[in-house]
């Protein structure tokens, strides 16, 4: 829901409940109740909400079975009303209740299929698992559920969530950077959900602690544009936020800081210039290594670029080619007729855009026979046509595809090495690291970690 249109759109949902009610539409009642309970949650009021959750989770739970029909949708209202029930219920330490609602909705789910919404209620066992002051499950949880995610949603939820979970587990760096996505979501957005205004508080005492003053008062700053943007719109849920910080609190800091900083330019300057030197002079082979592997990261993001442009090469792009054959191009292996040539290398184009490369059984017999040719022609064609022998052949598409979805997908980030090969088709962890380092001399836990940087 818009901020600007909230109160608009709060009144909305109540006249409609109001009018299903006097009209007997009990799916549009309880719908309505949903929604109303999500507003609750919202604003914080989680026994209110988890009053009327309890109504409407019933209704759909009881309504399974019903066709669905236009407008009607009760399965999807059950998970959604279960989902946030079990939100509502870790909010007010209802752990054991949640158990019970868990194990339902998994079961539920696995039963009809729904593998969709399995990692949003994954994510609510990792929420549980840090409101219940478990931290370390908290982490594994939120963390596979980010991994199993297929949508387009930013999933903030488990990021700020474990961003509080590394924090309390004494990991205060990693927690930054989980926590720093939440800043700039909301950099990007100009919106931000109250329930992460907390994210702000623990950056301004991290950078507090580590006496990056620029930073505590940038983050300063910026949580009091936000608290200004919650009186306005949302009065009653801007005096519920647990805050740390109040606002006068914020504005006796922010001046202290702005003072502080002004009496020691000069000093921060001598400091500056002294530190720099001490970089220089400590720092030169270190900087050079993290060029180094910088440089070489930057080469594979730009070779895994090429690689599409460099294999049309091989193969004529004229726009004559469908109807004229180019018996010269075909014909570089004495003793195997072009058109033969031809049809395999147009085989193994259709092998590779179906990824029947992860397959982790093929093998240059196999695969020579199901193209209806023999190992040694096979071979001979590999070799001319790729540039590569077999193995390396199949080592090179299986890499090139890792590293195509480390760049654009974040769940491959989240994985380690052992997952990334097997999903590759690799025997073994081993295999896939040398063959990584053979192909862009560089280990693929470096390559991984730069990806993170990146982000």
């Amino acid at each position: 829901m818009s901020e600007e249109f909230y109160q608009k759109a709060l009144d909305d949902i109540l006249v409609a409940n109001k009018l299903s009610q006097e009209y007997g539409n009990v799916y549009i009642f309880n719908k309505t109740i949903y929604i109303i309970a999500q507003n609750k949650i919202y604003l914080g009021q989680y026994e209110d909400a988890n009053k009327e959750l309890l109504i409407c989770l019933q209704f759909f739970k009881d309504n399974l079975h019903t066709e669905t029909s236009l407008g009607k949708n009760y399965q999807m209202y059950y998970i959604y009303s279960l989902m946030s029930l079990i939100d509502s219920n870790t909010k007010l330490g209802k752990f054991k209740e949640n158990e019970t609602l868990l194990k339902e909705a998994f079961d539920y789910l696995k039963e009809n299929k729904l593998n969709q919404y399995i990692p949003y209620f994954i994510s609510s066992e990792g929420t549980n698992a840090y409101y219940s002051k478990n931290y370390d499950t908290a982490i594994s949880k939120l963390s596979e559920a980010i991994q199993l995610y297929n949508d387009q949603w930013q999933h903030n939820t488990e990021v700020f969530y474990l961003g509080l979970s590394y924090w309390h587990t004494g990991k205060k760096k990693l927690a930054v950077k989980y926590l720093e996505e939440i800043d700039k979501y909301y950099t990007k957005t100009k919106k931000l959900d109250p329930q992460f205004r907390s994210a702000y508080e623990i950056l301004i005492k991290y950078y507090n602690s580590v006496g990056d003053t620029e930073k505590q008062l940038e983050y300063i700053n910026k949580l009091m544009v936000l608290d200004r943007s919650y009186e306005k719109n949302y009065k009653y849920l801007y005096g519920r936020i647990v805050k740390e910080y109040d606002t006068k609190k914020l504005v006796s800091e922010k001046n202290r800081i702005e003072s502080t900083l002004k009496n020691q330019r000069i000093i921060f300057v001598v400091l500056v210039v002294f530190l720099l030197f001490v970089f220089l002079f400590f720092g030169f082979r270190i900087q050079k290594e993290k060029q180094n592997y910088k440089k070489r990261f930057e080469e594979i993001i730009a070779q895994q670029n090429k690689v599409n442009t460099t294999e049309e090469k091989l193969i004529p792009a004229s726009p004559d080619y469908k109807q004229k054959f180019n018996y010269d191009f075909y014909n570089k292996i004495s003793g195997l007729n072009p058109i033969f040539v031809e049809n395999i290398l147009k085989q193994l184009e259709l092998f590779e855009n179906e990824n029947k490369f992860l397959d982790s059984q093929v093998s240059q017999k196999s695969l020579s026979e199901e193209l209806g040719t023999n190992s040694t022609y096979f071979s001979k064609i590999i070799n001319t046509y790729k540039g590569k022998n077999f193995a390396v052949y199949i080592s090179d598409l299986r890499l090139d595809y890792i590293i195509d979805h480390l760049k654009n997908d974040v769940k491959y980030i989240n994985m380690d090495v052992k997952e990334l090969a097997r999903i590759a088709g690799f025997s073994s962890t081993e295999n896939f690291s040398d063959n990584f380092r053979r192909k862009f001399d560089l280990k693929p836990s470096v390559f991984i970690k730069m990806m993170k940087d990146k982000l």
